[in-house]
Protein backbone atom coordinates (compact mmCIF):
# COMPACT_ATOMS: atom_id res chain seq x y z
CA UNK A 1 0.00 0.00 0.00
CA UNK A 2 1.46 3.25 -1.29
CA UNK A 3 1.31 6.51 1.47
CA UNK A 4 1.18 9.83 -0.02
CA UNK A 5 1.12 13.08 2.36
CA UNK A 6 -0.33 16.23 1.36
CA UNK A 7 2.30 19.29 1.54
CA UNK A 8 1.29 20.60 4.54
CA UNK A 9 1.44 17.37 5.71
CA UNK A 10 5.23 16.79 4.60
CA UNK A 11 5.50 20.57 5.50
CA UNK A 12 4.71 20.23 9.49
CA UNK A 13 6.76 16.53 9.40
CA UNK A 14 9.52 18.32 9.15
CA UNK A 15 9.23 21.19 11.94
CA UNK A 16 9.01 18.12 13.77
CA UNK A 17 11.81 16.80 16.79
CA UNK A 18 12.91 13.05 15.52
CA UNK A 19 11.18 11.27 18.38
CA UNK A 20 8.07 12.92 16.95
CA UNK A 21 8.92 11.91 13.79
CA UNK A 22 9.72 8.55 14.54
CA UNK A 23 6.56 7.91 16.93
CA UNK A 24 3.83 9.44 13.70
CA UNK A 25 6.43 6.67 11.29
CA UNK A 26 5.59 3.99 13.69
CA UNK A 27 1.99 4.32 13.92
CA UNK A 28 1.34 4.61 10.11
CA UNK A 29 3.38 1.68 9.73
CA UNK A 30 0.72 -0.36 12.54
CA UNK A 31 -1.48 1.08 10.19
CA UNK A 32 -0.98 0.23 7.02
CA UNK A 33 0.06 -2.99 7.89
CA UNK A 34 -3.46 -3.99 9.77
CA UNK A 35 -4.97 -2.58 6.84
CA UNK A 36 -3.17 -5.11 4.36
CA UNK A 37 -3.43 -7.83 6.80
CA UNK A 38 -6.78 -7.81 7.60
CA UNK A 39 -8.60 -4.96 5.34
CA UNK A 40 -9.91 -3.02 7.78
CA UNK A 41 -9.19 -0.02 9.79
CA UNK A 42 -7.82 -0.97 13.52
CA UNK A 43 -10.26 1.95 15.52
CA UNK A 44 -9.81 1.12 18.84
CA UNK A 45 -6.03 0.14 18.85
CA UNK A 46 -5.03 3.22 17.42
CA UNK A 47 -7.47 5.55 18.53
CA UNK A 48 -9.05 6.43 15.04
CA UNK A 49 -12.69 7.96 14.48
CA UNK A 50 -14.24 9.22 11.26
CA UNK A 51 -14.61 12.47 10.92
CA UNK A 52 -18.29 14.66 10.48
CA UNK A 53 -18.33 17.85 8.61
CA UNK A 54 -16.17 19.46 6.06
CA UNK A 55 -13.72 16.33 6.98
CA UNK A 56 -16.46 13.65 6.19
CA UNK A 57 -14.93 10.69 4.76
CA UNK A 58 -11.88 10.97 6.38
CA UNK A 59 -10.23 9.60 9.32
CA UNK A 60 -8.50 10.88 12.39
CA UNK A 61 -5.84 8.86 14.43
CA UNK A 62 -4.92 10.71 17.57
CA UNK A 63 -1.33 10.49 18.99
CA UNK A 64 -1.19 12.72 21.87
CA UNK A 65 -1.28 16.31 21.10
CA UNK A 66 -0.37 15.71 17.20
CA UNK A 67 -3.52 14.36 14.86
CA UNK A 68 -3.21 13.08 11.56
CA UNK A 69 -6.29 13.10 9.28
CA UNK A 70 -6.52 9.97 6.49
CA UNK A 71 -8.01 8.52 3.70
CA UNK A 72 -8.25 5.04 3.20
CA UNK A 73 -8.32 4.54 -1.06
CA UNK A 74 -8.15 1.01 -2.59
CA UNK A 75 -4.13 0.87 -2.85
CA UNK A 76 -3.64 3.86 -1.08
CA UNK A 77 -3.48 5.72 2.01
CA UNK A 78 -3.72 9.50 1.73
CA UNK A 79 -2.40 11.69 4.70
CA UNK A 80 -4.22 14.72 4.01
CA UNK A 81 -3.56 17.12 7.22
CA UNK A 82 -1.05 16.43 10.32
CA UNK A 83 -1.09 19.18 13.21
CA UNK A 84 -1.57 20.00 16.72
CA UNK A 85 -5.20 19.39 18.17
CA UNK A 86 -6.01 22.86 18.61
CA UNK A 87 -4.63 23.81 15.08
CA UNK A 88 -5.77 21.13 12.65
CA UNK A 89 -9.68 21.34 12.13
CA UNK A 90 -9.40 25.14 11.38
CA UNK A 91 -8.03 24.84 8.50
CA UNK A 92 -10.64 23.65 6.55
Amino acid sequence: MKVSLSKEASKFLESLTTKDKERIKDKLKILVTAIEETGSIPFKELDIKTLKGDWKDWQRMRLGKIRIIFSVQPDELQIGEIDFRGDIYKKR
